[in-house]
């Protein structure tokens, strides 16, 4: 169905947890996840309910996120639930793949064939200071079993940050060459930590300065199709490469006039944009005797309709509070 103004929101992007076995410091400010208790996060039974609700509505692309959305307990079973609903197009996951090679089976026998998976940097120290002590290995093992598998669509993710992995932008992009996987490069929004002069003194960088730089390395073509999506992404593509290079500049370039989607908090909130405060409360309602299902279809459709035109950049918040 059609916003207010006039574009088609027909995505909804899912938190199935706040729980992570990472804690990326743009994601989470501090050392410790700043977790909710397990009883305020939605059953695997009402996130299915707010999907059904969202059927009704015309979506169509769902995109299971955390935290970490492989931690979740029952997440195999809602997937496989989800991919059973009529008017389900395309699922998809996002995932720092660490646990992703355990979960191939189960994710393709529910058609979830479209994987997000966020790899900052191939440098395993660094990858350790990023996540505050995750294992590149598992996460690159993950990347390569989806890979020779054959059926799965990866995009990486690598959020750009000026003075600590900037200088991997050619070796990042280089994965697109041999391997039929994706690379995407992501402006860093300056929330949390580092938004408050923690960590990296300017880390913000522009998708526009990333592509000038890797005209240095690469014969870059512009006029490509790039691999299709429900997403912001615009691509190129290195010359010869099987794989295409994309970027998402939600700050230099923002795309609000494109975004499609909603998203689902862990807790039960239906929020109409990542950077705004709205934000439309389900949980304690539909736990509640006056809960109907009809009613959760027109709370989707509220959402829709109050989405906001622009994004503010005034927040400061963890990412992995909302999603991501």
């Amino acid at each position: 169905m059609k916003d207010s103004f006039n574009r088609e929101i027909h995505a909804l992007r899912i938190s199935v947890t706040d729980r992570c076995n990472m804690r990326c410091r743009y994601c989470v400010s501090g050392d410790l996840l700043k977790l909710k208790p397990a009883e305020s996060l939605l059953s695997i039974d009402e996130i299915e309910s707010v999907i059904r609700a969202s059927l009704t509505r015309g979506f169509d692309a769902f995109r299971f996120t955390g935290g970490e959305p492989l931690v979740r307990d029952g997440i195999a079973d809602l997937m496989l639930r989800v991919s059973r609903l009529a008017g389900v197009r395309k699922l998809s996951l996002s995932t720092n793949a660490s646990l992703l090679e355990r979960f191939l089976p189960q994710l393709a026998a529910a058609r979830v064939f479209s994987l997000n998976v966020s790899l900052d940097t191939l440098d395993a120290g660094r990858f350790y200071q990023i996540t505050r002590g995750g294992e590149l290995g598992p996460t690159l093992a993950g990347i390569d079993a989806a890979s020779q598998d054959g059926r799965f669509r990866i995009k990486l993710n690598a959020v750009l940050m000026r003075g600590f992995n900037d200088d991997e932008l050619a070796k990042l992009a280089a994965l697109t060459v041999e391997r039929p996987v994706h690379v995407r490069f992501i402006e860093y929004m300056p929330f949390g930590s580092w938004a408050r002069g923690e960590g990296l003194e300017n880390p913000s960088m522009s998708v526009g300065e990333a592509l000038e730089r890797l005209k240095q390395h690469f014969e870059i073509l512009h006029d490509v199709r790039g691999p299709g999506g429900d997403g912001p992404a615009t691509y190129v593509q290195i010359k010869g490469a099987k794989g295409f290079v994309g970027f998402i500049s939600p700050v230099h370039a923002p795309f609000c006039e494109r975004c499609n989607r909603l998203r689902l908090t862990a807790d039960g909130q239906l929020k109409g944009c990542l950077l705004d405060d709205d934000r439309l409360q389900l949980r304690d309602w539909m736990r509640s005797d006056q809960y109907s299902f009809e009613e959760l279809c027109r709370r989707v459709e509220l959402a829709v309709v109050t989405k906001p035109e622009k994004h503010s950049y005034s927040r400061d918040f963890d990412m992995s509070t909302v999603g991501g």
